[in-house]
């Protein structure tokens, strides 16, 4: 469930910080020169806007919630999950920037959305311990010592 909750948190975050960012740079001039003060301007307007300065908190909390992620999840189920940000950013682009979306996009857009679920589910043949594995820590089991002594507890040892 935690692992869920962390997906959606993270394709949230993100999708917020791109459609911010888009946004408040959509609301200045284009930059298309490239000398040292127009660079300086660019870098002024960006650090001043406040819905980009909203969107880099967003990023954040999209970086330290896929750290979370990773935390629970397997890197091979994260990553693909947080793809979903793209279906996101095109809804997004569509209904909140007004931006026109091309029927191609959209067939992307579901493309996107069947790969995911395919690298989501779980395998049919995927087995399932009922015990969590610790990295670096191996169980041992009861076992007669060279005396016949039956020993009963379990022992863990971490390398």
């Amino acid at each position: 469930m935690l692992k869920w909750v962390l997906i959606v948190c993270t394709v949230f975050a993100s999708s917020t910080g791109d459609i911010l960012c888009a946004k408040g740079m959509s609301e200045g001039r284009e930059l298309n020169h490239y000398r040292a003060t127009h660079i300086l301007r660019a870098v002024e307007y960006i650090v001043t806007r406040r819905l980009v300065i909203l969107g880099y908190v967003a990023y954040a909390a999209a970086f330290f919630s896929l750290m979370a992620l990773l935390s629970v999840a397997k890197l091979s189920v994260a990553v693909p999950a947080t793809a979903l940000s793209f279906v996101i950013d095109t809804l997004g682009a569509r209904f909140i920037l007004h931006e026109h979306i091309p029927w191609k996009r959209w067939a992307g857009v579901i493309c996107v959305s069947i790969g995911v679920i395919m690298a989501v589910r779980p395998s049919p043949h995927a087995t399932h311990s009922s015990r969590p594995r610790r990295p670096n820590c191996v169980t041992m089991q009861a076992c007669e010592d060279q005396t016949g002594n039956n020993h009963s507890s379990s022992q863990r040892l971490y390398k």
